[in-house]
């Protein structure tokens, strides 16, 4: 076999077609089973737009929880001001006074209630009326003021 020099660029090509063919096929069997730059990227940005997704609903989901919590503390001070309102009519307070018990169970607001109703009962007390009639005299009003009208005329 002797020697001949490539003078051309598709000798050259011919010459080394095969070896070429050969290492990419070897290649393509070392890299089997791996993803490619564009199948990576793809798959990025599906999971990138999955997790965007998922932060949305976690976002929604507090909200809703946020408003469910407020719905229960308000339920819960509408109990609480309804048991103080009960308490402080039973002790015979006003309805508005329901709000100044002080305490945090029912025990001690039924305790500030009877001292609260206490102290009014002890601020209000008055003395009796007295008998609006003259004493002394079995008239009554009206005749006591006919006599000073027809003397006074």
């Amino acid at each position: 076999m002797a020697f001949t020099p490539i003078e051309t660029q598709e000798q050259f090509d011919a010459a080394i077609k095969d070896r070429l063919t050969r290492d990419r096929e070897a290649y393509a069997k070392r890299f089997e089973g791996f993803k490619s730059p564009d199948e990576v990227q793809a798959l990025t940005d599906q999971l990138n737009s999955k997790i965007k997704s998922l932060e949305d609903a976690a976002v929604a989901t507090q909200e809703e929880l946020a408003k469910k919590d407020a719905q229960i503390a308000e339920g819960e001070t509408y109990r609480t001001d309804l048991e103080k309102t009960r308490i402080a009519v039973a002790a015979g307070l006003d309805m508005k006074y329901a709000k100044r018990l002080n305490g945090s169970t029912a025990e001690e607001w039924k305790k500030d209630a009877e001292d609260l109703a206490k102290d009014f009962r002890a601020a209000h007390t008055f003395p009796p009326l007295g008998n609006p009639e003259p004493s002394g005299s079995g008239k009554n009003t009206r005749d006591q003021f006919a006599e000073w009208f027809e003397t006074n005329l």
